[in-house]
């Protein structure tokens, strides 16, 4: 497999504008130290997105459920905490080494390993439409993609975590791809690698793996957050479709915008 090309359009240290990873812009860099109150090009989208939202209001119901009377960004927040609520009390599997991304791996035979996702990451990839994977047995190297996760709003991209030789890829993934998303830590694992031991050695251990995801879903609450503050006008028309609300991030955000979040969140640093 070829190494990753070192070549980028964004010059090195350069800053991307969110709106590049919200998919609004499609080329900007930041000025502004990520500063966006102090940016003309965010308040000009924000302005046209208010003027969008005018333009719809009419359409705009209250929900025939428990959630009547909540706006927009109340029940975006109610459904966040209560989805991350949720991952903040799974308990995590002690028999296995964690990657500062959201790898883990877990020695299968002497010299060969296993590698999967964490509960986070799998939470998010849902609904799995299939699993696209590279060719085994091959070498790979540290941050060379070896699967795409297919979501109904485009595709998840995996980069490995470790440089390995891929000895096999779980089987069982082809048939039922959701084993990744409801099973991540045991049937979901992704693939069997041999690895030498400075690879193995860039895991860390289960006692670290708490305070790993503790850190982690703070950064997830945060890009969501961010990512509604800078949608809110247009995402708060589409809250309500005749009377029915909309109880998921996905739904709140739009198959398109959600996906490239959790992009945003499988490419934190491993």
């Amino acid at each position: 497999m070829e190494n990753r090309s070192t070549h980028s359009v964004i010059p090195d240290g350069e800053l991307r504008c969110v709106w590049m990873d919200a998919g609004i812009a499609e080329f900007k860099l930041c000025d502004q130290e990520f500063r966006c109150e102090n940016c003309a090009f965010n308040m000009n989208v924000h302005q046209q997105g208010s003027e969008h939202a005018s333009q719809h209001a009419r359409h705009e119901t209250q929900p025939s459920n428990g959630n009547k009377g909540l706006t927009a960004e109340t029940l975006f927040q109610s459904v966040l905490k209560k989805r991350l609520d949720h991952l903040r009390n799974v308990d995590i599997p002690q028999d296995r080494m964690y990657s500062h991304g959201q790898f883990w791996m877990q020695q299968h035979e002497p010299g060969s390993y296993r590698i999967g996702i964490n509960h986070i990451l799998a939470n998010f990839f849902q609904p799995i439409l299939s699993i696209v994977i590279s060719k085994a047995p091959t070498t790979i190297h540290r941050h060379d993609p070896f699967c795409w996760i297919v979501l109904p709003g485009g595709s998840i991209t995996l980069r490995s975590p470790i440089e390995a030789t891929i000895t096999q890829f779980n089987p069982a993934l082809q048939q039922k791809p959701n084993l990744l998303s409801d099973a991540p830590f045991t049937d979901g694992w992704i693939m069997e690698i041999t690895a030498k031991s400075k690879g193995v050695n860039s895991f860390t251990s289960s006692t670290n793996s708490s305070r790993l995801a503790k850190r982690t879903l703070h950064t997830v609450e945060h890009i969501f957050k961010q990512t509604f503050q800078h949608l809110q006008p247009p995402a708060g028309t589409t809250l309500f479709d005749g009377g029915v609300s909309m109880n998921t991030i996905e739904g709140i955000l739009g198959p398109a915008i959600y996906t490239e979040v959790v992009n945003r969140i499988t490419h934190f640093p491993s």
